[in-house]
């Protein structure tokens, strides 16, 4: 699956943990665990558009981040 930011950063991840994973990678000081990064992107979601994300699953995350109009999936 090929996936797009909103700042055009274009990336492949075969499953939603791959693709958290990725963006987790792009932070300069990433989180130290998958788990601290989906609070820590629902929380900067939240303050910067107002989207809820939810942070039980990477699945779920990545819906709702599409959802939210914050990734899109291009393929």
């Amino acid at each position: 699956m090929k996936y797009r930011l909103l700042d055009d950063f274009e990336f492949e991840a075969a499953t939603p943990l791959e693709a958290c994973e990725t963006l987790r990678g792009q932070l300069m000081v990433p989180e130290p665990t998958i788990e601290e990064w989906l609070k820590g992107s629902a929380f900067r979601a939240k303050q910067w558009s107002g989207a809820i994300l939810r942070t039980d699953t990477p699945e779920h995350h990545i819906e709702d981040m599409i959802a939210a109009g914050l990734l899109t999936k291009l393929e």
